[in-house]
């Protein structure tokens, strides 16, 4: 098992950044459920790295890693805390190819529009995950799902998502809208004229859409949102967290789902 490279260790350290992920071509996985999740996927690990005091998880999981056919290199303690962007590191990482972009219509999708806080661009995925949605739309401002912090807080459901990024949501609702006739698709709006809980069935197709949380879905969006629906609340918050919000929605049409 060979030491890395002073140069591929610089290389890495710029992963960090989503511009030099693009450019690279790759991203950075750390710690141990995220590249156990990594590893049985279907994206390509380029090598795996861990710190020269590597505990005995992390040491198994190497193993593991290994005798899948993928490298293992090792990286001093203090250089391989320089390389993770985890406060406290957990003693393994994988560099791995980024996937694909998709570019087809799903027949049901989640979209978000200017969640810039990749944490809960992590968050939203692992619920999503958790609710059978894999087909994930990014419009606008949103934070790079392979940086960092949006992984960890992903747990490995990334891995498991069809991700389309645009520069252009409403182009793609509206073809969306076009293929699926009779399908609705949904905005969760504040002021949403519906209630979800006024929600009572969901055709074949259908899509939702959410929007920061300061300042909501953008006009050119919204005019593609066919089901305008608020979530009710008693109190006197001015909006719920984007992340909460997504488990509230997805929750009530998962239920819907297997009603039908």
């Amino acid at each position: 098992m060979d030491y890395l490279s002073k140069a591929e260790q610089a290389r890495i350290r710029l992963l960090g950044k989503k511009r030099e992920r693009m450019e690279q071509g790759r991203f950075i996985a750390e710690g141990m459920k995220v590249c156990k999740e990594l590893l049985g996927s279907s994206i390509t690990i380029q090598y795996a790295v861990i710190s020269d005091d590597a505990n005995e998880q992390a040491l198994q999981l190497a193993k593991e890693i290994e005798e899948a056919g993928i490298e293992v290199c090792k990286a001093g303690t203090s250089a391989f805390e320089r390389m993770s962007d985890a406060q406290t590191p957990q003693d393994i990482f994988c560099i791995a190819e980024l996937p694909d972009i998709e570019h087809g219509l799903p027949e049901c999708f989640l979209a978000l529009e200017d969640i810039n806080d990749p944490g809960n661009i992590g968050t939203i995925f692992r619920t999503a995950d958790w609710f059978g949605i894999h087909s994930i739309i990014l419009g606008g401002t949103c934070a790079d799902p392979f940086g960092p912090k949006a992984l960890r807080s992903a747990m490995g459901s990334t891995f498991r998502m069809n991700i389309q990024s645009t520069d252009n949501l409403p182009s793609i609702l509206q073809s969306w809208k076009k293929k699926y006739v009779e399908g609705e698709i949904l905005g969760m709006i504040v002021h949403g004229k519906h209630s979800l809980q006024d929600l009572q069935e969901l055709p074949r197709n259908w899509g939702i859409i959410l929007g920061s949380e300061s300042h909501g879905l953008s006009k050119q969006t919204s005019e593609y949102v066919t089901l305008p629906i608020r979530i009710d609340g008693a109190g006197s918050a001015e909006s719920l967290n984007v992340g909460i919000a997504t488990g509230i929605s997805l929750y009530h049409c998962f239920t819907l789902l297997k009603k039908q």
